[in-house]
């Protein structure tokens, strides 16, 4: 009889011979996305584009090096370590400084891209007398010394009799039942599901399950693939950009976004945060990933001109970038127009004076008492009273008819003014 080790192994050569269906676009672009039905998309290699040298040089620009702010900032750990204290030089204390910025550079590798695999299965065997012997599956699982967690060989029977391969998920919850380690269970956490996903992501956690995510799943895994999206999506409608600044998965967001054609909101964070160089690196990684992209741009331009041309060829996103267009100005020396209100509602101090200067410019009834009207703040401090006399002015008109004027001529004004005198005399 021969052992199960030994009939694995035979099955081994049938199991990983499976047909990789061609794609019609990457399981990183959604299907909601601009791109989905582009043929663009369709052409588009994401594991090779990704590791490009070009890509790679953008990527690492854009995600920065914030070394005492981000990346060697307090964080919570197992053991607390003891402080460590010394008297240096500047030569020394440079020198640390370069070793730190080094090892900032390796923990910042990016996370890899790489598509998901198939979530199919490939059948073995079909043994009908064994229909109904038990009402539960068999796993089968080569755990000899050499056989890694991506090529392990795992075979399930099925009540019906049929032998077939594992899929993805139970393939790698195999793994971690046969070959445990520290924080990584079998079933997958609570925390890559709502609601705690949810509770995570509003208390800012979001390189914790991105990390955690990298430690329980392959790169390649279906469902890391899906908790990428969620996480990625959230934080763009959420803003919070700064949050993966800096960290290893910024990387791949930023790749992310530039596959779905969603560049425009982390391009109007770089607005507002000043850094145009940032924004025309995201846009030279825009075309560099869709080559026949519709805006012109030379990579060997000025980041400034690169902005600008994007925004001349891109006139229907500039409402969507106020604070873009508005750096771009400042850069150019043209003062940028102010807002009208404040980003909590209430109104610029610049709109509150024009509208006041026009109301005082208006004398009525309502405003002559008031600080708004002509008098400004001397309304306050004396009396106002308002009377005119409308019997003098006016003259008997039919119903229905507005007052007219009475009016008189030069001669007429002087015999008033002599009968007037001679009154009082």
């Amino acid at each position: 009889m021969l052992s199960v080790p030994m009939t694995l192994s035979r099955l081994g050569g049938q199991v990983h011979r499976q047909f990789v269906a061609a794609r019609l676009k990457s399981a990183w672009i959604k299907a909601t996305s601009t791109r989905s039905d582009s043929a663009a998309s369709s052409n588009v290699d994401v594991e090779e584009l990704f590791i490009d040298p070009r890509v790679q040089a953008l990527l690492t620009k854009l995600t920065g090096l914030d070394v005492e702010g981000k990346i060697f900032t307090e964080r919570l750990v197992d053991h607390a370590e003891r402080s460590h204290f010394a008297l240096m030089t500047d030569s020394m204390l440079e020198n640390a400084r370069a070793a730190m910025r080094e090892r900032a550079t390796r923990l910042l590798q990016f996370v890899p891209v790489k598509e998901p695999r198939e979530e199919t299965f490939s059948i073995l065997a079909k043994d009908p007398q064994l229909e109904g012997f038990d009402s539960c599956k068999y796993v089968f699982t080569d755990i000899t010394f050499d056989a890694t967690n991506q090529d392990r060989t795992v075979v399930i029977r099925e009540p019906d009799g049929t032998l077939r391969t594992a899929l993805p998920e139970e393939h790698d919850r195999m793994n971690r039942v046969y070959y445990e380690q520290p924080n990584r269970p079998p079933v997958a956490p609570a925390v890559f599901k709502d609601p705690a996903l949810k509770d995570a992501l509003d208390a800012d956690r979001h390189e914790f399950v991105l990390d955690f995510a990298c430690w329980f799943y392959e790169p390649d895994d279906p469902e890391f693939v899906r908790l990428s999206h969620i996480v990625f999506d959230r934080t763009v409608a959420a803003g919070k950009f700064d949050i993966l600044y800096s960290t290893r998965h910024f990387g791949a967001f930023a790749f992310y976004l530039v596959l779905n054609d969603n560049i425009p909101p982390l391009l109007n964070h770089y607005g507002s945060t000043g850094r145009l160089s940032d924004a025309a690196n995201l846009i030279r990684l825009q075309k560099i990933v869709y080559p026949n992209w519709r805006t012109v741009i030379g990579f060997s331009d000025t980041d400034k001109k690169i902005v600008r041309d994007f925004l001349s060829q891109n006139k229907r996103l500039r409402d969507k970038l106020p604070a873009l267009v508005d750096l771009l100005d400042q850069s150019s020396g043209v003062k940028p127009k102010a807002a009208k209100y404040q980003p909590d509602g209430s109104m610029n101090k610049a709109t509150e004076a024009s509208r006041l200067a026009k109301a005082r410019a208006t004398v009525n009834r309502e405003n002559l008492r008031t600080t708004e009207g002509p008098l400004g703040e001397l309304s306050e401090e004396y009396p106002v009273k308002f009377a005119r006399d409308d019997k003098q002015n006016t003259t008997e008109r039919p119903a229905g008819r507005r007052p007219t004027q009475k009016t008189s001529t030069y001669k007429e004004r002087l015999a008033e003014i002599d009968n007037e005198k001679n009154k009082k005399d």
